[in-house]
């Protein structure tokens, strides 16, 4: 490829280069006595020469590139937005096989241990996940169904919760927002059992594209919540997401 030299650099002569130099020729050599419909020839040319050769055009002047970024996980999906739901589809999306550990306390004097198995799905239009869990452990046997979601006006995450020990309710709604503080995801709730008020929070953390760490704290105010259950989850297999 022709080479020419300007300021110390080295550029290709590109077709945009070539297309000046006629349109030069073409408007500066034309007599007048010849027809009009020479001169909007040269100016159509003119016009579409400088605007084809966009890509070399590009390279002479490092325009960047426009690229994506790919999620962690073995999908490789395109991921255009790193907005707050985006992130949680991106850390928790897939099957989990969990330890357990409970920590020594009212309901378990001597704290103990147990397995379960998490799953969560992506929901509709990419706006919730779907949990479903199974344990069983020195807790007992436990299983839940719970969604969350980003809420746009109120900038914050909500949850429905669906287990085997909200016998009193069945269901809850998260009473608090949840959200991403730094790397870690929290979420607290205040709620009733048997007419008494229950506080929790529990923090997802430690992310990885193959585990991550839960831990659930309980009390009966927000000043005194205390350690009860620590989870560490790895995971099983990636989901295909839509």
């Amino acid at each position: 490829m022709a080479m020419q030299k300007t300021s110390g650099r080295r550029f290709p002569v590109s077709g945009a280069h070539r297309t000046v130099d006629i349109c030069r020729h073409l408007m500066g050599v034309t007599p007048r006595m010849k027809r009009n419909a020479l001169r909007h020839f040269a100016a159509l040319f003119c016009v579409f020469g400088l605007t084809m050769p966009g890509v070399e055009y590009a390279q002479i002047t490092d325009k960047p590139k426009i690229d994506f970024a790919t999620d962690s996980g073995a999908n490789g999906r395109r991921k255009t937005s790193s907005s707050p739901m985006e992130r949680l589809i991106d850390a928790l999306a897939g099957e989990w096989s969990t330890e357990i550990t409970y920590e020594p306390g009212e309901q378990l004097s001597q704290g103990g241990s147990g397995r379960s198995r998490d799953s969560y799905r992506v929901g509709p239009a990419r706006s919730s996940l779907i949990q479903e869990y199974h344990a069983d452990g020195a807790g007992g046997k436990a299983w839940g169904t719970g969604v969350i979601w980003w809420d746009a006006q109120a900038q914050g995450f909500r949850f429905v919760w669906c287990d085997s020990f909200a016998v009193d309710a069945g269901c809850r709604v998260s009473s608090d927002l949840g959200n991403w503080n730094g790397d870690a995801f929290m979420i607290t709730d205040v709620h009733e059992v048997a007419g008494k008020p229950v506080f929790e929070k529990e923090v997802w953390s430690s992310f990885t594209p193959n585990s991550f760490g839960q831990t659930l704290y309980v009390g009966d105010s927000r000043e005194t919540l205390k350690k009860y259950m620590v989870i560490k989850a790895k995971r099983i297999t990636q989901l295909k997401l839509p």
